[in-house]
Parts: C-alpha cells; structure tokens; sequence
C-alpha cells in the first residue's frame, strides 16, 4: 500500500465516522505511528477540517463536513489533487484554470480542493506555453480526422519547417508529449514532438485513416518517440544495484522478469527498433550486460569505444 492508498484508507475512515486512533491504524497499514501522526498532520494541512475528540478518544471530522457534500468519493478528491499537481508543470497555468473551474462546479461551497496539493511533491516544467491549447486542438482533429498545418523547428534556432500532418494520436513518454501523424508533406509517417511546433492551423481539409500508420499498441513497444523497426525480443541482465527499478515498473508493455541465481535479473523487453531502446539502456551503464541480439551488444560496445576514445583525446 502506497502514501495515496493510505491517505485514502483514512479519509474513508473519517468519513464513514469509524474510530481514527493513532495506535490502531498504524497496525492496520503497517507503519509507524509517527507515520500516522505524519498523514492525519498532512491532510488537516490539505483542508480538511480534522480534529480530536477527546470524549471518545478518535480523530474525526467536525460534525458539518463529509466528503460527500463535496459531490466526490473521497478517492476521487484525491486524483483531482493528483491531477492538478501532476498537469501544471506539464501545461503549465491553463491546466491550472482547467481544474479550477472543475472544482467550482463540483465542490461545496465551504469545501476547497487546491490546498490539496501541498500533499504532492511532483516536479517537472514545461517550457511549452502554448501546449495545452495545442493539445485541444490536436484532439478535436484527432476525432474529426481534420487535417493540421504546422511549422515545426527540429533544432533549436534553425527556420520552422511548413508541413501538413493527419494526425492519429498524442502520448507522453515522461519527458516530452508527442503526436503520431501522417505527414502528407513527406509521404511518411512521422512523431512529432509538441514543444518544437511554433504554430499550427486546423485546416477545411478531412482524410481518411490509413491502414499503414501505426497503433497505439505498436507505439507503446517503442521507447520514447523511436518507432524504427519492427517488433523483436531484447533480453539484458541487470545487476543487484538496479534490478528493483524493473521489478517495480513496466518500460514497455511486453516484459518479463526473471531472478537469476547470481542476484542479477533478467528482463525480456518486446521493442519496436533498437535505436530508441539503445539510447534509453545507456542511462544503466555499467549495470546491466546483453544477452540478445549480439548485433546490439556488438553496437553498444563500439559506441562506448568511440566514447573513450575522444575522452582521452580530450
């Protein structure tokens, strides 16, 4: 169970005017009472009006307050919080705005959500001001299949390029949001990243979906924006040092994990093209060592060669 699973757990608690006492919950979510002390300090920081009955000897809520006068399940007043803090270094003040006005409309009036979000820590600034109106208008010509006119800057300074796009879907890599198109300009299918289009046009024009683009299914076997070949295993082991990071999260749709009996991990990776997944293995270096394909592990060693090499020119 998580810190949201267990600021979750006592909110419901609360609010189904059950006894809250320290001792008790510690044992129930297996932590520390210091621990616990911690969560109810954070959530009466975050708004909540909480306080403790000494007559029956439990934390509650004051008497004319409830989650549900808030027209929202308490685990949803948690995943607005979540949002706001996780969309504003992201889209910065629109999504801000956005969620303001979510909240006036489903919120009581004597109960506030943005104090909420001092519970969150969530880091990360978009240097894209105009992404959340471009992301508005990607949507509306993702569902009517309307065609965009873009100038997109590939290098930071060189003049914008003109192209004319079909656009199929937006995704976030945890970095940077991208947009899967057709580019009629190039005949091709491309990504383009967001941050690097300077402006944009819905355009009078519509097409029709081609087959030959490829999925969101297809895209999520890539890693990042690189979809640069078709689908094939990829199997590396990862030292002690770092084998937790892939027990505890999926890269990629398809992986599996396998303890080997030196503590390493084995981890089988299905990638659509080595280029993107070669330049995410670099941020292991040194802990991990190739097992399939050799051409990988043959690449990788030169590059990390040429790396030395101008190293110890220099």
């Amino acid at each position: 169970m998580n810190k949201f699973d267990r600021l979750l757990y006592i909110l419901n608690k609360l609010d189904r005017r059950e006894r809250v006492r320290v001792p008790e919950v510690a044992q129930e979510l297996e932590v520390s009472e210091r621990t616990v002390y911690r969560y109810l300090n954070s959530l009466m920081e975050a708004g909540f009006p909480i306080y403790y009955d000494k007559e029956r000897g439990t934390y509650a809520f004051t008497s004319n307050f409830s989650l549900r006068r808030a027209l929202l399940e308490s685990e949803e007043v948690l995943i607005l919080a979540l949002a706001r803090k996780t969309l504003e270094p992201l889209l910065g003040k629109a999504a801000t705005s956005a969620l303001n006005q979510i909240e006036k409309k489903i919120t009581a009036p004597e109960k506030e959500l943005s104090d909420l979000i001092k519970i969150f820590g969530i880091q990360g600034l978009s240097n894209a001001p105009h992404l959340m109106e471009l992301l508005k208008s990607l949507s509306s010509a993702i569902r009517e299949h309307q065609v965009v006119k873009i100038e997109y800057e590939r290098e930071p300074g060189e003049t914008p390029e003109e192209r004319e796009i079909e656009p199929y879907f937006v995704f976030f890599t945890g970095e940077f949001w991208y947009v899967h198109a057709w580019c009629r300009t190039r005949e091709a299918q491309r990504t383009f990243a967001l941050d690097k289009i300077r402006s944009w046009q819905l355009t009078d024009f519509y097409f029709n979906p081609r087959k030959e683009v490829l999925s969101l299914r297809e895209v999520q076997e890539a890693f990042g924006p690189y979809i640069d070949g078709p689908s094939q295993e990829v199997i590396v082991h990862f030292s002690p040092e770092v084998k937790q990071y892939f027990l505890r999260r999926k890269w990629v749709k398809e992986q599996e994990c396998r303890r080997l009996p030196d503590g390493w991990l084995e981890v089988r990776f299905k990638v659509r093209g080595l280029e993107g997944f070669k330049h995410w293995l670099y941020r292991w270096i040194p802990y991990f060592r190739i097992v399939s394909p050799p051409s990988l592990a043959k690449e990788i060693t030169g590059d990390l060669r040429s790396v030395l090499k101008r190293q110890k020119k220099s």
